[in-house]
């Protein structure tokens, strides 16, 4: 009977916690991770001269809808809905800075969020989703070395020097061409 109620408050245990510290969800039965929801801005950091694929799914397996261009075009920003492992889901992506705005993607889509940034202002790294928890590091305005690692809610989970962090709604900048300030 102690093993019992010790089994089923370990597994009441382990459900409650939900997410892990890097701000993905535990996988499901069949073994796919759960796609977290979010309503976040970054923009393409992928240097390729063939572009950045778009997805129909949050893996290189799955079918190529869209392509973000690197070429004769300033910069790129993605809205961010939802993230699953290293991928990250847009419903759009349009150019910065340019004569006329242009839409390259909208509708729903995934992208490696590796290749996505952020930057501009002076933006702390908390260790959890919260403004009370630790900071993690200090990132100063003008640095643009931010890297996408998830998100949730409005928070995003960025690396930044090795070092990861939850950076709080409004804090980076999302366009590759300014500050934001």
């Amino acid at each position: 009977m102690r093993y019992l109620i010790f089994f089923i408050a370990l597994i009441f245990c382990l459900s409650a916690v939900g997410f892990r510290a890097t701000g993905k969800a535990f996988a499901d039965q069949t073994g796919a991770e759960a796609i977290t929801s979010c309503d976040v801005a970054a923009y393409v950091i992928d240097h390729d001269p063939n572009g950045m694929n778009v997805r129909s799914g949050p893996g290189k397996t799955y079918k190529i809808v869209g392509n973000l261009p690197n070429e004769q075009v300033d910069g790129i920003a993605v809205h961010i809905t939802g993230f699953q492992g290293d991928w990250a889901r847009i419903d759009k992506a349009v150019e910065e800075g340019g004569d006329q705005e242009r839409t390259f993607f909208e509708g729903d889509g995934w992208v490696y969020a590796p290749l996505l940034g952020a930057g501009g202002m002076q933006t702390k790294l908390f260790q959890q989703q919260s403004v009370k928890s630790r900071v993690v590091i200090v990132i100063p305005a003008g640095d643009d070395s931010i890297i996408v690692r998830g998100c949730r809610g409005k928070w995003m989970y960025v690396e930044h020097k090795k070092m990861k962090g939850w950076a709080a709604p409004g804090t980076l900048c999302a366009n590759s061409l300014t500050t934001c300030s």
